[in-house]
């Protein structure tokens, strides 16, 4: 599988930052089609692919199979959102 250099910086910050919020407030991680309203981003295609890339960049992981199973990881929080 080819890998594809990172998109937007800022976009992935902004996505991660909404899905912490989220999580506190709702007690449930957020849809990916709530992710890419809150993004910005203009499909729910586009927001799964920066959610692959951020998952193999180890920014986000996935909890099995089931829907709004996506969750910034610790080493995005530690690094990334410090």
């Amino acid at each position: 599988m080819q890998k594809h250099p990172p998109r937007n910086p800022q976009k992935r910050k902004q996505i991660m930052e909404y899905m912490l919020n989220f999580a506190t407030e709702q007690g449930r991680q957020p849809s990916v089609r709530e992710i890419g309203v809150a993004a910005g981003l203009q499909s729910t295609s586009t927001t799964a692919g920066y959610l692959r890339r951020m998952v193999n960049e180890g920014l986000l992981a996935k909890d099995g199979k089931a829907h709004r199973s996506y969750f910034v990881t610790e080493y995005a929080k530690e690094r990334l959102l410090a």
